[in-house]
């Protein structure tokens, strides 16, 4: 996300939670130094789901008020730290956060929790099961139009309850009539 964008978000009364990569090399490098102050607020949490523990650590620090940054509204930046294990094998990573708001922790390990809950449940699906990062089919609304196939049968996966994408892949290719049929029981309430 764009500097511009931040500053369009916060003229239009709302705030930010942006990734901050090293791409921004001075807001990077203050994030970084940051980490031997005392932060301001900080929250621990433990996953043990999918077949490994994740622990999460975040730290909020305060931005100076003499620092001169061109992020528009910048008050603060936060540090997560993921650690655990996968299939057995031992992992961290750290990553950095800039926001607009200053809140405790807890508040935003929540709303970044609930970002990648968007990005594994909805992007992720996307990209692995229907490749949308390599299409295949390309010219015209053609990617646009996959875009909304494959939008469209995912909730139409959720709503079926099928435990995965696949598995309702599988249950319902060649299956025309039967889907056919399931668009037109109509959920009660449904109003045309």
């Amino acid at each position: 996300m764009s500097k511009k964008t931040a500053s369009l978000i916060v003229n239009s009364g709302n705030d930010y939670l942006i990734g901050l990569k090293a791409n921004q090399p001075t807001l990077y490098q203050l994030a970084v130094s940051l980490q031997k102050y005392a932060p301001i607020s900080c929250a621990t949490s433990f996953d043990d789901t999918h077949s490994r523990l994740v622990k999460r650590e975040c730290k909020v620090f305060a931005v100076p008020e003499n620092l001169s940054t061109n992020w528009l509204g910048l008050k603060t930046i936060i540090v997560v730290y993921r650690s655990g294990y996968r299939h057995g094998k031992p992992w961290d990573e750290r990553q950095f956060y800039i926001s607009s708001l200053i809140q405790p922790a807890e508040l935003f390990l929540a709303d970044i929790q609930g970002h990648w809950g968007i990005e594994n449940r909805l992007h992720w699906v996307r990209d692995v099961t229907f490749t949308e990062d390599f299409p295949t089919r390309r010219g015209g609304q053609s990617p646009v139009n996959w875009a909304i196939l494959h939008n469209f049968f995912i909730t139409l996966a959720r709503i079926l309850r099928f435990r995965t994408i696949p598995q309702a892949q599988r249950a319902l290719s060649n299956q025309l009539q039967q889907v056919f049929s399931l668009l037109s029981n109509q959920p009660p309430g449904y109003c045309t």
